[in-house]
C-alpha cells in the first residue's frame, strides 16, 4: 500500500492513522475542523511518546513516524490519489453516507473504500458509492494502538479482491483481520453490546454498584476491564447509537437499549472524552 488516507481525526481516525504511519505508509489525516486534526495529531504524539519513554521504540522513529502522518481539512488534496481510503467519522449512516459519496466522486477508479463502523450495514453505506465491490468494513477496536483484532466486513457485493488486499493491509499493520458477513453490528459488537445492555439493567434495579459490577465481570471472566469501564471508554452516546441502530434494524429486544443508558447520554456524562462517566453519575454507595 503506497498511500492511505483516514477521514476522521477523532480517537478511532487518530488511531488508525498512528497504526498506518508505524508500517512505514505514508497516511493523510483528514478531518473539516482544524482544531480537531491538531487534537489527533496531539493524541498520536503523545502516544508514541509513550512508547519512547518504554522504550518500545527510540525518539528517532517517533519523528519519522510522525512525519508521515499529514494532517489536512483539503478533501481532494487527502484523498484524490490515495490507494485505500478508511471512514472513521460519527457513527450514524446520514453522518457517513454523504461523506463516502463524495470519497467516492474523488477517488480513482482501483481506490478501496473502506468504513471502521461499528455496527452500521456495509451494504447500507456502500449504496451512497458507484464501487460496492470495492467498499468493505474494516472495524478496528479501541486503543487501536493495542488492540490486535480487525473484523474485515463482507457485504453481498464485496469482490473477493478487496477482501484479500484489506485482509493482507490489515495484516501490514500487525494486525489480526477476521472476515465476517456483513450485518448489523457484525459479530464483536453484537456480543458486547448484549452483556453491556444486561449490566446496566442490573444498574437500573440498583442489584449492585456500577463498580462492583464491573469489579465481578473482571473477576468472574477475566475481562481486562469491566462493561462500564468500556461503555466510559467507547463514550455512552456511541454505545446508545450503536444499540438504536442495531434494534432498529433487527426489532431484537435483547438489543433494545436500557433506559438509564439514554439518561446517561442526556446528562453528558458520555465517559472520558467528557472527563465523566457513569461512575461518576452512579457512585459507589
Amino acid at each position: 500500500m503506497t498511500k492511505v488516507c483516514v477521514v476522521g481525526a477523532g480517537t478511532m481516525g487518530s488511531g488508525i492513522a498512528q497504526a498506518v504511519a508505524q508500517s512505514g505508509c505514508d497516511v493523510a489525516m483528514l478531518d473539516v475542523k482544524q482544531d480537531v486534526l491538531d487534537r489527533g495529531l496531539g493524541g498520536i504524539n503523545g502516544s508514541l511518546g509513550r512508547m519512547v519513554k518504554k522504550g518500545t521504540i527510540q525518539q528517532a522513529d517517533a519523528d519519522r513516524i510522525l512525519a508521515r502522518v499529514k494532517a489536512t481539512t483539503d478533501m481532494r488534496k487527502a484523498a484524490e490519489d490515495a490507494d485505500y481510503v478508511i471512514e472513521a467519522v460519527f457513527e450514524r449512516a446520514d453522518v457517513k453516507q454523504p461523506v463516502l459519496r463524495q470519497l467516492d466522486e474523488i477517488c480513482p477508479e482501483r481506490t478501496i473504500l473502506a468504513s471502521n463502523t461499528s455496527s452500521i450495514p456495509i451494504s447500507l453505506l456502500s449504496s451512497a458509492t458507484k464501487r460496492p465491490d470495492r467498499f468493505i468494513g474494516m472495524h478496528f477496536f479501541n486503543p487501536v494502538a493495542m488492540m490486535r483484532l480487525i473484523e474485515v466486513v463482507k457485504s453481498l457485493l464485496t469482490s473477493d479482491e478487496t477482501v484479500r488486499v484489506s485482509v493482507e493491509f490489515g495484516k501490514s499493520l500487525g494486525k489480526e483481520p477476521v472476515v465476517v458477513k456483513d450485518s448489523p453490528g457484525f459479530v464483536a459488537n453484537r456480543i458486547i453490546n448484549a452483556a453491556g445492555n444486561e449490566a446496566l439493567r442490573i444498574l437500573q434495579e440498583n442489584l449492585a454498584d456500577a463498580e462492583d459490577i464491573d469489579k465481578i465481570c473482571k473477576l468472574a471472566f477475566n475481562w481486562p476491564i469491566g462493561p462500564f469501564e468500556m461503555i466510559d471508554l467507547a463514550g455512552a452516546d456511541v454505545v446508545l447509537d450503536m444499540a438504536d441502530s442495531i434494534y432498529q434494524q433487527t426489532g431484537w429486544e435483547r438489543y433494545k437499549a436500557a433506559p438509564i443508558l439514554r439518561r446517561v447520554v442526556e446528562s453528558g456524562y458520555v465517559g472520558r472524552k467528557a472527563g465523566k462517566g457513569i461512575y461518576n453519575l452512579f457512585p459507589k454507595g
